[in-house]
């Protein structure tokens, strides 16, 4: 019998097997940040105070201060009539890719007479079939909405040729800057 020596790796075989593990643990943390990411957010905005606290406000006899006390400061006051005044707590949830939902919504509206005296107490929910945004973040305008190559393309052939060659505008019988 002979003896035969003994096999040795090849010389690459320890970077392959590190490379194939470094592979995958870069391959299981991209599966969890996707995961992750996946996951939805929930936001709640604004005040609506409880049903005990509501019930404590006697319609025809309290006034604004005393609301006040109650269930202190509106977050709302009426942008036509100051004798409204709104207290709204909204819950929405967004997931990637998907539009916001709005999950829970509760606004009081108390309203007073001339004198300052509550007049009436309304409680409205999603139930009553009105979403009320708190905060857009855009500003309505008015014309077209653009997207971005209508806005990148829309300005050429615009410019008047003979400009000012530094681009500086002048205005014509005015000299100097």
């Amino acid at each position: 019998m002979t003896a035969s020596a003994p096999s040795r790796p090849a010389a690459g075989a320890p970077q392959a097997r590190l490379r194939r593990g470094a592979g995958a643990a870069l391959l299981a943390c991209a599966l969890i940040a996707g995961l992750a990411a996946c996951e939805p957010v929930r936001r709640s905005h604004g005040y609506a105070p409880r049903p005990d606290q509501v019930s404590r406000v006697v319609v025809g006899s309290d006034t604004q201060a005393q609301v006040v006390e109650k269930l202190g400061r509106p977050p709302i006051v009426g942008a036509f009539d100051e004798n409204v005044w709104v207290y709204v707590f909204r819950q929405t949830e967004r997931t990637v890719f998907w539009n916001e939902r709005v999950l829970q919504q509760e606004a009081v509206v108390v309203e007073f007479d001339p004198a300052g005296t509550v007049r009436g107490v309304n409680h409205y929910g999603l139930e009553d079939g009105v979403v009320i945004d708190l905060a857009t973040r855009t500003t309505p305008t008015r014309g077209r909405r653009l997207n971005f190559l209508q806005q990148l393309f829309g300005n050429i052939g615009r410019f008047e040729s003979g400009g000012s060659p530094t681009g500086v505008l002048r205005t014509p019988g005015r000299s100097g800057f």
